[in-house]
């Protein structure tokens, strides 16, 4: 028995490692199954027209290959391409079948098996150029009582020549920026933005603009009524004054941030009775204000002063 295992014992592991051999091969030749998402790419014979729409812009491939091909196929390695002919010349619906043929492989030993969907079916157009105004897409508000200058914004360039199907480009008349944030802003500022264009079109100049955008505080007006009269000065000794109104009414303009925090307590209203005797006056009201607010009123209001004798 132990004769017969060392009898020729070298030839024996040479056969015995060329089966195992031919057996990974095997294993390694061994067809499997897979399923890739890839993009679909249309090719214009004629330069002049162009895709509007189209039904499918990515497709579905089942392939067979050997394992050891297949296992590491990415979707990038793998291409659909349908070329329309130059028979094509109107603007309209067209439909076709892709064929296993218009899926580039990365090799011979893999086969297409499916293609989902069966049919694409796209929208031919007219290829044109069209000029766009730009208009910037301004998102949000500056800060609470600071607004944008519309009538001072400058954009360069304020146009753009872009490039589409016909039924698109015809219905456009401008092409926004891509968005510009205003939240919070309370300086004027510069900034570089791409015109943003839908699918099919391109632009055929620049397709950055630079745009400047005035932030400037924000003005306003605002009442403040029943603001106390008072009197600076006493009229001469033994004198007393009624005041009528001793209260008004002031209209205030200036920035609205700063008016929407003042109060009426912080605004000195009043009259100068120095020096002056018994009798009916009518003296104008002098107003003290913060330096960044004004009376909206240039005409002083005038103030009536009774000045009476203590015995009275």
């Amino acid at each position: 028995m132990k004769g017969w295992l060392t009898h020729n014992l070298g030839l024996k592991i040479i056969s015995l490692v060329l089966a195992i051999g031919t057996w990974y091969y095997a294993v390694g030749e061994e067809n499997i199954e897979v399923t890739r998402v890839i993009p679909l790419k249309v090719q214009m014979a004629d330069s002049k027209m162009t895709v509007s729409a189209i039904s499918a812009r990515a497709v579905q491939v089942t392939l067979s290959a050997p394992r050891t091909l297949i296992v590491n196929l990415a979707s990038q390695d793998i291409q659909a391409v349908h070329k329309i002919g130059p028979e094509v010349r109107t603007a309209g619906e067209y439909s076709f079948r892709l064929e296993p043929s218009e899926i580039r492989l990365p090799s011979f030993q893999i086969r297409v098996i499916k293609i989902t969907p069966e049919a694409v079916t796209l929208k031919m157009d007219e290829l044109i150029v069209q000029k766009l105004e730009i208009q910037p897409d301004f998102v949000g508000e500056p800060a609470v009582g600071y607004k944008l200058l519309a009538d001072e914004l400058r954009m360069d360039p304020n146009a753009i020549l872009a490039q589409g199907p016909k039924g698109v480009l015809e219905q456009m008349k401008s092409a926004k920026t891509e968005p510009i944030d205003l939240v919070g802003r309370i300086r004027s500022f510069h900034r570089s933005a791409e015109v943003k264009l839908p699918p099919g079109v391109k632009p055929m100049s620049e397709s950055f603009v630079s745009v400047y955008i005035p932030i400037r505080e924000e003005f306003g007006e605002k009442e403040f009524k029943d603001v106390p009269v008072y009197i600076l000065r006493a009229p001469s000794a033994s004198g007393v004054a009624d005041l009528s109104p001793d209260k008004v009414s002031l209209v205030l303009k200036g920035s609205k941030l700063y008016l929407e925090k003042l109060t009426p307590e912080k605004l000195l209203a009043y009259v100068d009775l120095a020096d002056l005797k018994k009798g009916d006056y009518e003296l104008p009201l002098q107003v003290i204000l913060p330096e960044n607010v004004s009376l909206k009123d240039k005409e002083p209001i005038k103030i009536k002063a009774a000045i009476r004798s203590l015995t009275d």
